[in-house]
């Protein structure tokens, strides 16, 4: 049986390609879930600064990657995701908001301790 034989420069060609996707990949990779949130993303997600990774950063940057690359695309598999419920216009306007960090109302902070919070032992009331 003989060998196909692809030329030196082609396999060169392919392995470059190959190793530059792979490259890519890991840029993205390691852009949304390594690097710390530069002051514009702070801001946006409404997150102090001493905050080097705020809640919603990692969710953030996929969205504007998504928004990035392929709008029309990722907002018609957001839309085929919900099984329909979604409008393809209203995922990807759903998607352009995470990717600005209007993700949602913000998160209710905890208010003061309710009254029983700070008691040791056992919380019933028994009748004497």
């Amino acid at each position: 049986m003989a060998r196909l034989h692809i030329p030196l420069t082609l396999r060169l060609a392919f392995h470059a390609l190959r190793a530059a996707w792979i490259g890519l990949i890991l840029f993205i990779a390691s852009w949304v879930w390594l690097v710390p949130a530069t002051p514009m993303e702070r801001e946006a997600l409404s997150a102090p600064f001493s905050n080097a990774r705020p809640a919603g950063l990692s969710a953030m940057r996929i969205a504007r990657a998504m928004v990035h690359f392929a709008p029309e695309r990722a907002a018609q598999l957001l839309s085929d995701s919900s099984n329909g419920e979604i409008s393809p216009r209203l995922a990807g306007m759903i998607l352009r908001q995470v990717a600005a960090g209007n993700a949602g109302p913000p998160a209710p902070e905890n208010g003061p301790a309710a009254i029983g919070d700070d008691i040791d032992g056992p919380r019933f009331i028994s009748v004497d």
